[in-house]
């Protein structure tokens, strides 16, 4: 028997439930967004739904969760990024005392989401700050940050959320670089730039773009930061298919059901071109790979990176 299926097999019991719970949900999404196995008698032909989408409010809708998703990730991942060498450079023991970065981890994204609502909300305590320290004369002076249509809101509460994450997918692959490599681009003439193009990056560039591909897609089609943060019109797509399907009478559920399907075949297609497109640069882009020996480290002579004499530190 081959190991691949071998190891299938094994793996069955606790894949099988979960293929079939996720294979069925889709296969009802599907079928309900085309009109069939729904509650009631459907009338109409299979594509309505999917036409219902092709409106403008649809649209922004989808822009709007583009531009949250985009911007929370790319943000959240430049700042754990940096975060993380900070805390790999710190001696040991100060590294012990870093651990503080988890605790947005263990927080529900409800609260996260309260957090900033209590804080950037007109009446609350940067409003109220304001206030008293003279700089406005009431709250409707305050700048409207969280439901200024923008998704302000939602960004800052998905950049304090996700940060730790980065930190820990950053943090647990710089501690398998061998700070040997930075010492030898040191001596090479390598700037601090240079270190980060040539070491840093091109290490952890496989974390990173992991950590991306989860943060957006999450950040694209949840609930709950949006439910609490975001605003009415255009809503995210999530809390456009909640209220259809729970807030609407049974005639609109093809509708929601169709606004998940496009959000699932999205989430596929952006997975696929996103690793494509990192593969491709880090074939043609990429600075310098590491060459290790099988069964041991890799040597910091062959591990080097390439310092061109033009951007040598003199």
């Amino acid at each position: 028997m081959r190991p691949a299926l071998h190891t299938i097999l094994k793996l069955a019991p606790v894949l099988l439930p979960f293929l079939l719970l996720f294979a069925g949900g889709l296969a009802l999404a599907v079928a309900q967004s085309l009109g069939w196995w729904l509650p009631f008698p459907h009338q109409g032909s299979a594509g309505d739904a999917y036409r219902q989408l092709l409106t403008p409010h649809m649209a922004a809708s989808f822009l709007l969760s583009l531009r949250v998703g985009f911007v929370s990730a790319a943000a959240s991942v430049a700042l754990g990024t940096l975060l993380a060498v900070g805390l790999w450079r710190m001696p040991s023991r100060m590294q012990q005392m870093g651990v503080v970065y988890k605790i947005p981890l263990i927080l529900p994204h409800i609260a996260v989401a309260f957090i900033v609502l209590v804080f950037f909300a007109r009446s609350g305590v940067l409003s109220a700050a304001a206030y008293h320290a003279g700089l406005i004369s009431g709250q409707e002076e305050f700048p409207s940050i969280l439901f200024g249509g923008s998704g302000s809101g939602m960004i800052m509460a998905y950049v304090y959320k996700q940060t730790p994450f980065v930190i820990l997918m950053a943090y647990a692959s710089l501690k398998r670089l061998d700070p040997r490599m930075l010492e030898t681009a040191r001596m090479l003439g390598a700037g601090m730039g240079m270190q980060w193009r040539r070491v840093l990056l091109p290490h952890l560039a496989p974390v990173l773009h992991t950590s991306f591909i989860i943060l957006f897609l999450h950040a694209f089609g949840a609930f709950e930061i949006p439910f609490m943060l975001g605003e009415s019109r255009p809503a995210m797509p999530g809390i456009e298919a909640y209220s259809l399907y729970f807030q609407r009478d049974l005639s609109h559920r093809p509708a929601a059901m169709a606004i998940l399907v496009c959000m699932f075949l999205f989430s596929l297609a952006f997975i696929v071109f996103y690793t494509r497109a990192a593969r491709r640069f880090s074939v043609r882009g990429r600075p310098y790979a590491p060459a290790a020996a099988k069964g041991g480290p890799p040597s910091v002579h062959n591990a080097a990176p390439h310092i061109p004499l033009t951007e040598r530190k003199l």
